[in-house]
């Protein structure tokens, strides 16, 4: 359902989940739409958590960010892919497993503190995030090591990422190709997979049927929030909507986040 802002097809909101890049900023610069309203949600108490895909920063990075646009924020207001992918990868491996980070050192934080050994010899897990100084080499590990039994986990599908003056290859983009090369599917830790969603609605306490999703990427933010039962906001401030009729639709489609009713 597309460009719906009739406040009485809105539901009652108690809670928000929602993406960082091209939703409350686009690079360095804040969206000043958003954040007005990020901040009046909070003036009306409705508890925020913020989920990104993007594995570049920590939480705290995160928060430094959000405050310096003027939102009163905590560690505890955001849940990043990289986190995420060091706690899916202990549910199911000891400490000490071998895992090659493709990444920034953000993500190989995460992983290290999760008590995983990072190693590009022999290891049983390959993880991949964005990586703006990618080589050759480091994908050709990553594929020798898959094909010899590694898995492979990536922290998001993101091909795209927008930036102040365009967009740059996200994850997805050498997640992608590392994939074919290897022929393996990836597991993904980041939306749209709803990972992340359901530990923000841990964290929120709040009934999912009045917690809304906002996103500006309909293949990730979207289809995550969906299948976790979330009502689902487009924004159009980020990465060009995609027309696929096999991805599930936004229940709302706006350009800016003060076409969101504040109260029902």
């Amino acid at each position: 359902m597309a460009d719906k802002d009739s406040t009485l097809a809105w539901p009652r909101i108690t809670g928000i989940v929602s993406d960082l890049d091209g939703v409350v900023y686009r690079g360095k610069n804040a969206i000043q739409d958003a954040v007005g309203a990020f901040k009046a949600w909070q003036a009306e108490r409705i508890p925020l958590c913020f989920v990104t895909n993007n594995s570049t920063h920590t939480a705290g990075d995160a928060v430094s960010k959000l405050r310096g646009f003027g939102l009163d924020v905590g560690e505890e207001n955001v849940v990043t892919s990289a986190v995420t992918a060091a706690n899916l990868i202990r549910q199911t491996y000891p400490a000490g497993t071998r895992t090659y980070v493709i990444g920034a050192p953000s993500l190989k934080k995460a992983i290290a503190d999760a008590e995983l050994q990072i190693t590009d010899e022999q290891p049983s897990v390959v993880v991949m995030g964005l990586d703006r100084d990618i080589t050759h080499e480091k994908l050709t590990i990553a594929v020798d090591a898959i094909l010899k039994g590694a898995v492979l986990i990536g922290t998001n599908p993101d091909l795209l990422l927008p930036t102040p003056t365009g967009f740059e290859p996200g994850a997805g983009a050498c997640l992608t190709a590392v994939s074919a090369a290897a022929r393996v599917k990836p597991i993904i830790v980041g939306k749209p997979e709803v990972h992340m969603i359901e530990a923000a609605l841990l964290r929120l306490g709040t009934d999912r049927a009045s917690t809304l999703m906002i996103g500006d990427q309909i293949p990730t933010d979207i289809q995550a929030g969906k299948r976790a039962g979330l009502c689902s906001v487009l924004v159009t401030t980020g990465v060009p909507p995609i027309h696929d009729p096999s991805l599930l639709a936004p229940d709302f489609t706006v350009s800016s986040l003060k076409q969101i009713p504040l109260k029902r």
